[in-house]
């Protein structure tokens, strides 16, 4: 029962923010952590006790977290987790990260000349995030998930908008890309300091490799103040695996162990 609450709760969250463009829908999902230490923001590494009163609580192992151990403590379900940047092997097909979806728009005219300005970029991954970020002029947050063409022409959005973007022009260059949604570790946000704050990012697969692309901060990415909760397919709007991580995200704590 409370499995269906949560989920209940988080899909009533998005239909509102969808249907009156509120101007703080899950962004404005913020964490506490436990035991915060200032040296966080200088550590290659950094490792988590993320606790859950769900029985299915779960995260992804991804190139940024890799999970050390798991265990039951007085009804919550304990996550010990490292992030930093991390090497995963993955020899899996990345065709579907490739593909066109109802959120991407490869097949518009106007995707296709945007993203034509990367064919001979030495570094297209960087140039497209510096684009990205210095495209979408109205930072702005309450912006229900919007195909990438509405975005390029809109120029208005938050992380969300940065991360559908940012992907449609990779895969339109034939880089693989996907959507991640979990926290960031923000130093500042809504007047409070160093909390987690709901994101959507990207990661794009490169010489062998997954990496991070965000393009809501394209000169400084800090691979341990990332935790990925799920990922986003970018087909429909609220997808079970993401709709399953927005739960999570309103029921977890985070204990800072290292």
């Amino acid at each position: 029962m409370r499995r269906f609450i949560f989920f209940a709760i988080a899909f009533l969250g998005l239909f509102v923010a969808y249907k009156t463009k509120a101007s703080m829908p899950v962004t404005s999902f913020i964490i506490e952590p436990e035991n915060f230490k200032e040296d966080i923001y200088s550590q290659p590494t950094s490792k988590f006790i993320i606790s859950s009163s769900e029985d299915e609580f779960s995260l992804p192992e991804t190139p940024n977290q890799k999970i050390i151990g798991q265990s039951q403590k007085e009804k919550r379900k304990e996550i010990i987790l490292q992030t930093g940047k991390f090497l995963l092997e993955d020899n899996s097909s990345k065709e579907k990260y490739l593909k066109n979806t109802p959120f991407l728009n490869l097949d518009s005219k106007e995707i296709s000349l945007a993203a034509k300005k990367f064919e001979k970029s030495k570094d297209p991954i960087k140039d497209i995030s510096f684009f990205v970020y210095e495209h979408i002029s109205d930072k702005k947050e309450g912006i229900p998930l919007i195909p990438a063409l509405s975005i390029l022409k809109g120029k208005a959005g938050d992380c969300t908008e940065h991360a559908v973007l940012t992907i449609a022009l990779l895969r339109a260059n034939k880089i693989p890309a996907r959507a991640v949604m979990g926290v960031i570790l923000s130093q500042e946000f809504l007047g409070k300091k160093n909390i987690f704050v709901y994101h959507m990012w990207a990661e794009a697969f490169i010489k062998g490799k997954w990496i991070i692309v965000d393009s809501t901060r394209p000169w400084s990415i800090n691979y341990n103040r990332y935790i990925a909760f799920a990922y986003h397919n970018l087909t429909t709007e609220s997808p079970l695996e993401y709709l399953n991580g927005i739960s999570y995200i309103t029921n977890v704590k985070i204990k800072i162990i290292d």
